[in-house]
């Protein structure tokens, strides 16, 4: 009999909860190891007493055997026969070329550079070795 069967068997869901000693309810908490065990006991407090101290105690008693097990708490799994997403080879994937402007708007861009005598794009010039 493993330590959550003999804790149901002692103190079911009912008997625990019902008082209103956090003193006796907390310990009881930390004694569980099965995620299904300490579910059961917050879905009664949820349905009867729902005090969020309570509440809060066995949702991070249920993080903590999470951590500690490297489980998945049912419900959070994925199913086994969804795919993850079709992958791509690399030989389907088509190249990204660069896109030039339009010669007719790189044109206009010079004709009003041309007409205001100043220059309406430049690229800066690169930093000299001693600048980097």
């Amino acid at each position: 009999m493993s330590d959550d069967e003999s804790l149901l068997k002692q103190l079911p869901p009912e008997k625990l909860l019902d008082t209103r000693n956090t003193q006796v309810i907390t310990p009881a908490i930390e004694m569980m190891v099965e995620i299904e065990t300490v579910e059961r006991y917050l879905k009664h407090e949820r349905a009867n007493r729902d005090r969020a101290g309570i509440i809060s105690y066995l949702t991070e008693q249920i993080d903590a055997i999470v951590e500690e097990n490297s489980e998945i708490p049912p419900g959070e799994q994925e199913p086994e026969d969804e795919q993850q997403g079709d992958e791509i080879s690399a030989d389907d994937v088509e190249p990204v070329l660069p896109v030039s402007p339009p010669e007719e708007l790189v044109a206009h861009i010079h004709d009003l550079e041309g007409k205001s005598g100043k220059k309406i794009a430049s690229s800066p010039a690169p930093p000299t070795w001693d600048e980097l």
